[in-house]
């Protein structure tokens, strides 16, 4: 049994009564936005934690640092016996600082690579 070949392109649109070219050129200008919405929220979230991750690892390294420095000083004696406790606790305060304001340096680069990638390119035309 034979069958009639498809006259139609596969990568042609079907085009469905009532809807005209307009309609169309605006649901696809619509995804299209929509795609590069999702795309820069991602993008901002993503550089958004690595500059967390980057601020936590040097706290963690600078912390890490001043403790050894402490107990070195202590060991060598250039630091009195009853000195050594209150020593710690600053170099911990200033490193719990630096902690807690961290989400606040992610959220604040969040907010400002939103707002950079917002505005339109000027390598890229306007559609």
């Amino acid at each position: 049994m034979a069958t009639k070949a498809s006259t139609r392109q596969r990568n042609e649109p079907v085009k469905s009564p009532g809807h005209s070219e307009t309609a169309q050129d605006r649901r696809s200008g619509a995804v299209r936005e929509l795609v590069a919405d999702v795309a820069r929220i991602q993008l901002a979230s993503i550089t958004a934690a690595s500059r967390f991750i980057t601020g936590w690892v040097q706290s963690a390294d600078r912390y890490a640092q001043a403790i050894s420095d402490e107990v070195l000083d202590r060991m060598h004696g250039e630091t009195p016996p009853g000195q050594l406790i209150g020593r710690l606790a600053t170099v911990s305060g200033a490193h719990l600082r630096e902690i807690t304001a961290l989400p606040a340096v992610a959220v604040g680069h969040f907010e400002n690579e939103l707002a950079r990638r917002a505005r339109p390119s000027k390598r890229m035309p306007a559609a």
